[in-house]
Order: C-alpha cells, then sequence, then structure tokens
C-alpha cells in the first residue's frame, strides 16, 4: 500500500493527466446559454464544471438587454471586460460609466450591479475566482437583488475619474487606454535559442522582445504590468491587456504559466504544446500552467485582438516564486506568416 510520501510522488503525473484530459478552447456556438437570478443571459466559457482544468478561475459571457439592469450581488474579486454596448455599474454605491472596450474592476467583497444604458444588448467577459476562495474556505456569494427592467436610474453619485474614494480605479473607458504599437516584425527570423526571461529585470525584457516579441501591438487594462499606470488596486484577477497581431502576422513563440485567451477580434490558430487550435472571434483559449509552449497565427483579413485573463496566483505568487524552476521560456520571434 503507498504510503503518502509514494502519493507525493506521484502528484505530478496526476497533473499531467489532468491537463491532458481538459479541454484547450471553446467557440460561442459550443456556449450553454442559462437564466439566473443575476443575469438574463450567461454562460459559462470555461471553469471545471465544463472540462477545463482552471487555477480556482472560471470566465463568462452575459448580457444585458437594453433597458434592463443585472441583479446585485457581492462575492470575491473580479475583473470585467466589455465585449459591446455601454451602460454604467454600481460599485458600493458610486456610478461608473463605461463603453465597449472598458475594464472595470470589483473588489472583493463590493457590493455592484450593471446597467445597460444603450439601444443595444450589453455583452460582457468577467473573471471571479470563486474556485479558489472556495478551496479557502472564503467562496462566499450572496444575491442582494434580482435583475430586471430599469424603470429609473439611481441617482447614487457618479465618479468622473472612474476611481472611488479610497483612489483605486474601478471603471477604464476604451478612450482612456493606450494602445502600443510594437512596430513592424523582422522579415527574416534567423535562428533564436530557448532563453528564460529575466523576472527582476521586466523592462529589459519588453526592449528585448520588441524586435521579435510575442505580439505586434498592445492596450493595457489590469494587467500586473499597468496596475500602477491605470490605477487598478487588482490582485484576485488580472484582465487584459488587450493584444494581437496584424494581418498576415503570426506571434512568437513562448511559454509561461496559466492563461485565457478571449478572441475580441479576428482568426486564426494556435499551436499549443505542438497541437493546432483554430480559433475565432468568440472563441475561448485556455493555455495551462507551467511552460505551456504555444504560438498564435492571424489567418483572417482583419487584425486579431485577444484579451488575456490570467488568475492573480500567477501573476502575484507563482510566477515570481516558481522562477527558478518554471522560468518564462522564449523561444522565437513575432513574424510574417509563410506560405
Amino acid at each position: 500500500m503507498a504510503n503518502f510520501y509514494d502519493n507525493w510522488l506521484g502528484f505530478w503525473e496526476v497533473a499531467q493527466a489532468e491537463k491532458r484530459a481538459s479541454k484547450t478552447v471553446i467557440h460561442e456556438e459550443e456556449l450553454e446559454w442559462i437564466e439566473t437570478p443575476q443575469d438574463f443571459r450567461i454562460a459559462l466559457m470555461a471553469a471545471p464544471e465544463n472540462g477545463f482544468h482552471t487555477w480556482g478561475s472560471e470566465y463568462i459571457l452575459a448580457e444585458i438587454p437594453p433597458g434592463c439592469h443585472t441583479g446585485k450581488h457581492e462575492h470575491g474579486e473580479e475583473g470585467i471586460f466589455i465585449v459591446e454596448g455601454e451602460g454604467f455599474s454600481i460599485v458600493n454605491e458610486t456610478k461608473y460609466e463605461w463603453n465597449k472596450g472598458s475594464a472595470v474592476w470589483i473588489p472583493f467583497g463590493a457590493q455592484h450591479q450593471h446597467f445597460n444604458t444603450g439601444l443595444d444588448t450589453v455583452r460582457y467577459f468577467s473573471m471571479t475566482c470563486l474556485h479558489l476562495e472556495h478551496w479557502l474556505g472564503m467562496g462566499k456569494l450572496d444575491q442582494l437583488e434580482i435583475k430586471g427592467p430599469t424603470d429609473t436610474y439611481s441617482d447614487v453619485p457618479l465618479s468622473a475619474t472612474g476611481f472611488d474614494h479610497l483612489g483605486r480605479r474601478i471603471a477604464l473607458k476604451f478612450e482612456e487606454s493606450v494602445e502600443v504599437k510594437l512596430g513592424a516584425p523582422p522579415e527574416d527570423e534567423g535562428s533564436y535559442e530557448t532563453v528564460a526571461i529575466d523576472q527582476d529585470n521586466l523592462e529589459a525584457n519588453n526592449n528585448e522582445m520588441t524586435r521579435g516579441g510575442h505580439r505586434d501591438f498592445t492596450r493595457s487594462l489590469m494587467a500586473a504590468k499597468s496596475r500602477e499606470t491605470n490605477g487598478f488596486l487588482n490582485r484576485e484577477v488580472e484582465i487584459g491587456p488587450v493584444m494581437g497581431e496584424d494581418e498576415g502576422h503570426h506571434g512568437g513563440g513562448h511559454s509561461h504559466m496559466e492563461a485565457c485567451l478571449y478572441i475580441v477580434e479576428g482568426e486564426g490558430y494556435s499551436i499549443v504544446a505542438g497541437e493546432k487550435v483554430p480559433w475565432k472571434k468568440g472563441s475561448l483559449l485556455h493555455v495551462q500552467g507551467p511552460q505551456t509552449s504555444h504560438q498564435h497565427f492571424n489567418t483572417g483579413n482583419t487584425r486579431v485582438e485577444m484579451l488575456r485573463a490570467v488568475p492573480g496566483i500567477r501573476s502575484n505568487f507563482m510566477q515570481p516564486l516558481a522562477a527558478e524552476r518554471f522560468p518564462v521560456l522564449w523561444f522565437g520571434p513575432r513574424g510574417v506568416n509563410q506560405a
């Protein structure tokens, strides 16, 4: 009979088997839409419940009809990206306006509710970590009000800056975010050795990767590298950047810990651990950790825009802690697709 230490020695192989058995991608037509007290229409994109082996996070897509609002509830931290529409959220009795391409952060335990003020349906992508919180004994979700039509708008005060009274960024509208182009990719890729990214010198890494890089452009939201710039204080969830490749280009090959990529625009495929995985607008690609090699290819006639979402346990804990044994690896530059 195996003892506890023998079981521990087998943990890695068990984890690898679980990864192999899990899903890598889901497309919009595969989503199972339901109605809940909180949302008129909501679908689970990636979580243990639908076959994804995540690090305690769950990813959903939800819609708010014109003239309606969601329910009001409170739970752990949440990151939201507005895919379509315009409106506002009430977070801890303050109003924050948003539009297509905006990012909204819900602090841990904050009461919140979302309102559609436009003529079209609002669609939003959301990331929470309820499974991780449940494992820690902190998974508490409380429904305070249910969804419904909006008869009159609340007269709570509006934050004109997107910040709350504690100086924390809650909402970043599309026009307030900054997009950075990384220049033309090299035509001659040459030969590249696999190198580890220096976790203690991210600025040098970014300069080095500008030439070969892993993307053609990036637009910061509440990612770890832009939290201080944008004013977000998120720790448990990380939404953004929006990044991608121009028409006919591919990203650089690299590997790191877990990430989900929601395809905002475009179509193409990724090579993930040697497997070709097609995706298109509305798909969600799950790159498992640690150190799953991957590379993205734009095969459409528009640029690809990917929204990156990663658990804070990666950015704020495991990645810096485990960098010596599981370094972020860079093994090829971005470039022009070959026929």
